[in-house]
């Protein structure tokens, strides 16, 4: 009779365990799952927890509701865009390499704060009209890197973009009141050659000499 030791009883569980994590798809962390009509949209970032200034995207994973089959071929039919406030960009969708029904947008977010994905178009002619936005429950909002910045704190690109604006506005100001200044003596050195000029020019009074008395003979 075949015996078979322990140790290789709990070797095949592990290998077993092993392989299974290594097919199965990894979990979408911080994600909103929604349905769209027969289909279910996976929403969130690429990269969790997602930074400022850091490149990053859309991460879209789109399966039929009904058995979980991925839905290839949407990069063709949807369109992507990203939305902070009134600022909106459009991001290209692509398929992601081996993974069937998913894609990515890439983007670098320059602000942290709350975002939001668009997506319009159609999949097998279902109408799409639908917006994913970051916040508690769905979706990380972007975090501000500079609390996580060690030993050196390097300003975000928006940060350089307003200290420069700054710089420009105070060198903009000196300037106007170097200018100001600058006129304001020349004018007053004009004036002044003005009145020299004129008190050179002015003809002077003749002057009169009174007789003097004589002086009394003496006896």
């Amino acid at each position: 009779m075949l015996r078979i030791s322990r140790g290789a009883i709990v070797l095949a569980v592990l290998l077993a365990v092993g392989a299974a994590t290594m097919v199965a798809p990894a979990p979408a962390l911080a994600h909103e799952r929604r349905a769209v009509g027969e289909y279910t949209f996976i929403v969130g970032f690429l990269k969790e927890p997602a930074f400022e200034g850091e490149t990053n995207g859309i991460d879209l994973r789109v399966q039929r509701t009904a058995d979980g089959q991925p839905v290839e071929g949407l990069e063709q039919t949807l369109k992507a865009e990203v939305v902070v406030g009134p600022n909106r960009m459009a991001v290209p969708l692509r398929p992601r390499f081996q993974q069937p029904g998913a894609y990515n947008g890439e983007f670098v977010p320059t602000r942290p704060g709350t975002y939001a994905f668009h997506f319009t178009g159609t999949i097998h002619g279902l109408p799409v009209d639908e917006t994913f936005e970051s916040g508690p429950g769905r979706f990380n909002d972007v975090q501000a890197v500079t609390p996580l910045q060690f030993p050196d704190k390097v300003p975000a690109g928006t940060d350089l973009q307003r200290a420069l604006a700054a710089a420009e506005g105070r060198a903009s100001t000196a300037l106007v009141l170097g200018v100001a200044g600058l006129l304001a003596g020349l004018v007053g050195l004009a004036v002044a050659l003005w009145a020299l000029a004129s008190r050179r020019a002015a003809p002077r009074e003749a002057v009169v000499e009174r007789p003097r008395p004589a002086a009394p003979e003496r006896l």
